[in-house]
Order: structure tokens, then C-alpha cells, then sequence
């Protein structure tokens, strides 16, 4: 029976690895990199016959290859109609007509009509043009194109409302906009989150929380770093909120916190699972904190346990890398160290500033709702975790740049190992072919007074007078 478990997983994955290549294979082909440069390519492929004199063979070759980019072509642009969610919009959009021009203009000369009329001399030259124009639109708008649909992607996702209420282990709920609304008018003992605020929903979002839009734009989109703010009517906070991905990459979620007396508001730069996490019963000193003071302590917690897991990885990412063979130093290595260096100096700077916003709170200044910052031992205790991790973070830096700079060290050690010899091949070389030069290679009928055995020997004396020096130097050790 293991036996032929076995035998079926061994047949079902290799089966899904190729299905998966293949599906990257068809992305590539069908993407706008590619199709750019297949479109330069028939361009490229329309102008030939109209400088370069061919055979009818080539030219029929050439025709054949522009058929299969515009099958290509059309190919592309019928499973992104397909996926589109507004077909009248995915036809109007400026790109998407040059897409369809490049298909389009050359089936027109297929029109059984019109083909002995556009197949003229002079229409056909016009076509030509016009094919060459669209095709070199269509690679000159890749960057364009890239750009746009990124930023489709960012306005295209909707803002998400939950809502937590105060009782303790109570589970969070999804909300309505117009929920939020109501609320924001009365607040209650609720928390509120709101997701994926941007830019174009701004203006929205300040209205209805009934905060000015240059404070959220000032505190959410226009920071980068994490700060604590009081007011009169409530107590801000920003701070980042690290997350690992699928493909081992970092992603940072800006998250504005607001609290008042009774109520919790926060505004997120996209969506994060927060409340999920801070959700569940509750113990201790904070069981007797206020929702507001209770949840900005659970939300601190939370932020650090993200950063916590960070440092972890960060670690452990460092131990296996000091692991690596010193002389078996590759790019892939360089690379990753870079990488990781990289993200390290961004934790470095966001914890500098966390571990300055958590000793803020623990202040007696600080007023928190039904409590006083300095009176919540938390706090403290959040603060010295934020010291420890930013002196962790600290010590993997110094790790990975100790790291980076042995393995340089070494690569150029080799490097000038292989230098030296080059430079001992050379000096070796130099002195028979100075020689060579000099005399010439048949001393025969010379009026030299010398034989070729005389000035072989003494080639073999330099040469070998001066490996003994580059041996006695060190330099082929």
C-alpha cells in the first residue's frame, strides 16, 4: 500500500511541476516584455523587403513569421478581453487600441473585396507604415503599460471595513461602509478598521471619520516612519506592521491608529489581518484597562511580535549564510547578503523610531483614556522589548556585514593569486619573446657571435632565475 503511495505521489508531482512550467511559459510568451520585443522583430520584418532585395522563398519565410507574431498578438488580446471586467472600457483604453491596430491592420489586406485594392503598390506601402507605426507603439508603451497596470491594481482594490466590538473574545466581523458611517457620527466602544485607503478614496474616508484630510494624508500616506501624536480629541499613532511573503520577500502595511475615549479607528495602506490576531480573551493587568488603553497595548504587542518574527528570520538567516564555505563565494551569495543588508537597514530605522515611540508612552506626560501611560507596567515591558530587538537587528547587521566583507576579502585574495601567476606567466613569456624579437629565431648565417644553444641557455637561466625570485617572493604559494 506505501508502495503505491508512493508510486502515485512520485507520478502527481512531477505532473503538477510541469503543468506549473508550462504556465509560466505561456505567461512569458503572452507577456508585455516579450510581445514588445516581438513586436521591434515584425517591424523590423515588415521594412526588410522594401530595402533588401529577396527571393520569394525569404519572402514568403518573413511573411510567415509576422503572421505568427500577430497570431501571437491576437492570441493575447482575446484572453485579456475575456478577463476583462468592463469590455467597453478594456476596448476604449488608449493601449488597447494600438493592440488591436497591429491585428487588424494586416487582416485588412485578407478582405476578399478589398484585398486586390490594398495589395497595390502604393496601398501596400501605406500599410506597411502603418504596421510598423502600430508595432512600434505598441513596444515603445511596454514600460507604460507596466506602470499603468500597477497602478490599476492599487486604485482597483476596494476598502474593507471590520469592526471589533469592546467585549473581550469577541470575534471580529466584517462591516458596511455606510455602518462605518452611521457610526463615525456617534462612536461607540468599537474598533473600527479600515483598509486599503489610498490616495483616491482620501477625500472619502476624511469626511465620513470626520478628520481633516490633510492630517490622514500627513500621518498615513505622506510618512515614513513611526511617530506618536496627541490631540485634544484623540491620540495617534503610525507605525509598520512587517509581514513575510509567499516568495520570502518583505512587505511593510502602514497603520494609523487613532484613539479616543471610548473608540479605536484605524486606517490601513492595505489590507492586514490585525484584529484576528489581538481578538481572543484577555488577562492580567490589561483585563482591567480600558477598551481604548487595552487595545493600543494589544496592538503594540502585536506590532512587536511581527518584528519579533522578523528578527527571528533575520537570524536565522544569518546562521545559514555563516554557514556557507568561505571560498565557495558565488553571486547568489552576494545577492542574498545585499538583500538582506537592505532589509536590515530598513528594520534598523523603523525600530529606532518604534523603540522612541514606546518610551514616549511610558512618559507620565502621555494620557491615556481612564489611565495614565507611566501607571501601565505593559508599557514598559513593551518597551524594553523594543530595545532588545533593536539591539538584535543591530547585531545581525554587524553579522552580515562582517560576513560580506570576509568573503570580499577572500575573493580578492584569489583574485590576486591568479593575478600574481598571470602576472609570473607574463614576466616568463616576456623574456624569450624580447629575445626572439631582438635576434630572430634562426641565428644561422648571423653575423651574430653567438649559436642558438648559447641563447637558449641563457633564455633558460633568466627564466629560470626569475621563477626562483617569484618563488622565493611567495607569489606561487
Amino acid at each position: 500500500m506505501f508502495r503505491e503511495v508512493a508510486v502515485t505521489a512520485n507520478m502527481i508531482v512531477p505532473g503538477a511541476a510541469l503543468r506549473k512550467d508550462a504556465s509560466r511559459f505561456v505567461g512569458f510568451i503572452l507577456g508585455d516584455a516579450f510581445l514588445g520585443f516581438l513586436a521591434i522583430l515584425a517591424a523590423a520584418l515588415t521594412i526588410v523587403p522594401s530595402i533588401f532585395k529577396i527571393t520569394p522563398q525569404l519572402d514568403a519565410a518573413l511573411e510567415a513569421g509576422q503572421w505568427t507574431i500577430i497570431a501571437l498578438f491576437a492570441v493575447e488580446y482575446g484572453k485579456a478581453l475575456a478577463a476583462a471586467k468592463s469590455k467597453g472600457k478594456f476596448v476604449r483604453n488608449p493601449w488597447r487600441i494600438i493592440d488591436a491596430a497591429t491585428i487588424v491592420i494586416p487582416l485588412a489586406t485578407l478582405v476578399p473585396g478589398a484585398s486586390r485594392f490594398l495589395r497595390s503598390s502604393t496601398m501596400l506601402r501605406l500599410l506597411r507604415l502603418a504596421r510598423v507605426v502600430a508595432l512600434g507603439a505598441r513596444a515603445s508603451g511596454v514600460i507604460a503599460r507596466e506602470e499603468q497596470a500597477a497602478v490599476a491594481r492599487q486604485d482597483r482594490a476596494p476598502m474593507q471595513v471590520r469592526m471589533l466590538p469592546a467585549a473581550a473574545g469577541t470575534p471580529p466581523r466584517p462591516a458596511t461602509w455606510d455602518e462605518f458611517v452611521h457610526w463615525a457620527k456617534q462612536p461607540g466602544t468599537e474598533w473600527y478598521s479600515i483598509a486599503n485607503v489610498g490616495p483616491h478614496n482620501l477625500p472619502e474616508v476624511a469626511k465620513a471619520a470626520g478628520i481633516s484630510q490633510e492630517f490622514i494624508a500627513a500621518h498615513l500616506l505622506g510618512t515614513s516612519y513611526p511617530h506618536l501624536e496627541a490631540t485634544d480629541r484623540y491620540l495617534s499613532l503610525f507605525v509598520w506592521v512587517p509581514e513575510r511573503t509567499a516568495d520570502n520577500q518583505i512587505e511593510r502595511t502602514g497603520l494609523l491608529l487613532l484613539i479616543s475615549d471610548k473608540s479605536v479607528v484605524t486606517f490601513c495602506r492595505r489590507s492586514i489581518h490585525l484584529m484576528e490576531k489581538i481578538a481572543g480573551p484577555v488577562t492580567g493587568e490589561l483585563a482591567a484597562l480600558p477598551f481604548p488603553a487595552r487595545t493600543l497595548c494589544q496592538f503594540l504587542k502585536t506590532v512587536l511580535d511581527a518584528n519579533e518574527a522578523l528578527v527571528a528570520r533575520f537570524e536565522k538567516e544569518l546562521s545559514e549564510l555563516e554557514e556557507l564555505p568561505v571560498r565557495d563565494s558565488r553571486q547568489q551569495f552576494f545577492e542574498r547578503t545585499f538583500r538582506l543588508k537592505k532589509e536590515l537597514s530598513v528594520a534598523q530605522s523603523d525600530l529606532w523610531r518604534l523603540r522612541g515611540v514606546l518610551k514616549e508612552l511610558a512618559e507620565p506626560r502621555v494620557k491615556l483614556p481612564g489611565r495614565a501611560a507611566s501607571e501601565i507596567p505593559f508599557l514598559r515591558d513593551l518597551a524594553e522589548t523594543g530595545d532588545y530587538l533593536y539591539e538584535t537587528v543591530n547585531n545581525v547587521r554587524e553579522g552580515i556585514l562582517s560576513l560580506i566583507e570576509l568573503h570580499l576579502n577572500v575573493v580578492s585574495f584569489e583574485m590576486n593569486r591568479v593575478m600574481r601567476v598571470l602576472a609570473v606567466v607574463s614576466v616568463l613569456g616576456l623574456i624569450p619573446a624580447v629575445v626572439g624579437g631582438l635576434f630572430g629565431m634562426n641565428l644561422k648565417d648571423n653575423p651574430w657571435p653567438f649559436t642558438l644553444e648559447q641563447v637558449t641557455f641563457v633564455v633558460c637561466f633568466a627564466m629560470v632565475t626569475c621563477l626562483y625570485f617569484f618563488v622565493v617572493k611567495g607569489w606561487l604559494r
